[in-house]
């Protein structure tokens, strides 16, 4: 019976070995796996100062360019719709239009009336209702619009000049492909120049001369006296002899400092290995469980022993 306990109870401690043995393996290589992923990453912060500004950049690009436009190419944004209208050619067709309100405005129903449009250098207007489609873009300041693919104007009622051979909405509804270049306005990253220290933190607030002879200050303790240099005449009478002149010593600069040491190499620690602690640990079981074993064959049963008063036992035959 005690021999079985015994057997448990190093089955057991072999069972819990090898439970931590895998345990460690696993955790070790867990946080290897965990810093070989995520490498550890260095904050840099700059000292540099840099801000966002808004500028205006002229690209080429490929645009639907509608026939009698009166800006090739339309515009795509109120910015580059103001730029557009304010050029020197068109400045007057656009007189009346309060570009502090302008915004961009994406038709939901039709709009039926007249359309302004340019032949050559002038700019007519249509003598016949034509037909703006739901869904087109426009700019208008809440009273007068302005088509956004042509930035030709719009208007409910007539207008002049005209022209006794306009073109068809047909024909103003058919775009080319061309390329025109239009104004964008990108956030592009700007570097300001570091503002210089306050004077405050340059020049210690010190007082120059004291406000009293004896005047104790408080924040350094004891007594204030300015130091005045004596400065001797260094003008010569005639007449009088002359000072023996004092020879030149030569100053030798201090030699460099020795160079820094070089940096100590980075030691690697290896990754431990449990798998001789384990080989080691089932190695003693299976040796103690061989003793034990051995031992308990040779000693007598006790169960067929007749034990004397004595102390002295005897074996029945």
């Amino acid at each position: 019976m005690l021999h079985r306990v015994w057997n448990f109870a190093a089955i057991c401690v072999a069972v819990l070995g090898v439970v931590s043995a895998s345990l460690a393996v696993g955790v070790v290589r867990h946080h290897s796996s965990q810093a070989a992923r995520n490498p550890p990453k260095l904050l840099l912060r700059s000292n540099r100062n840099i801000v966002y500004r808004r500028s205006v950049v002229l690209e080429e690009e490929t645009r639907k360019v509608y026939p009698y436009s009166i800006v090739p190419g339309g515009a795509r944004t109120v910015d580059e719709a103001k730029l557009a209208m304010l050029r020197p050619d068109v400045r007057a067709n656009y007189a009346n239009m309060d570009f502090a309100k302008l915004r961009e405005v994406k038709l939901t129903t039709k709009l039926s009336g007249y359309v302004s449009y340019r032949y050559g250098d002038k700019i007519y207007w249509t003598a016949k209702k034509l037909t703006i489609r739901a869904g087109e873009t426009v700019f208008t300041d809440g009273v007068h619009t302005v088509r956004g693919r042509c930035l030709n104007c719009y208007s409910a009622l007539p207008m002049l000049p005209i022209r006794p051979n306009e073109p068809s909405q047909k024909v103003l509804d058919e775009p080319v492909d061309v390329p025109v270049f239009a104004y964008k306005f990108p956030l592009l990253p700007v570097e300001t120049p570091a503002l210089p220290a306050p004077p405050e933190e340059l020049t210690p607030a010190v007082p120059i001369l004291p406000t009293g002879a004896g005047t104790p200050i408080t924040p350094g303790g004891g007594i204030w006296f300015p130091i005045l240099p004596i400065i001797p005449p260094i003008h010569h009478h005639p007449g009088s002899p002359t000072s023996p002149t004092t020879p030149t010593s030569t100053i030798t600069p201090p030699p460099p400092p020795p160079p820094p040491p070089p940096p100590p190499p980075v030691a690697v620690v290896p990754e431990p290995n449990y798998a001789w602690h384990l080989v080691a640990g089932v190695l003693a079981l299976a040796l103690t469980h061989g003793l034990r074993r051995r031992v308990s064959l040779r000693l007598p049963n006790l169960s067929k022993e007749n034990r004397q008063p004595g102390g002295t036992s005897v074996v029945e035959p």
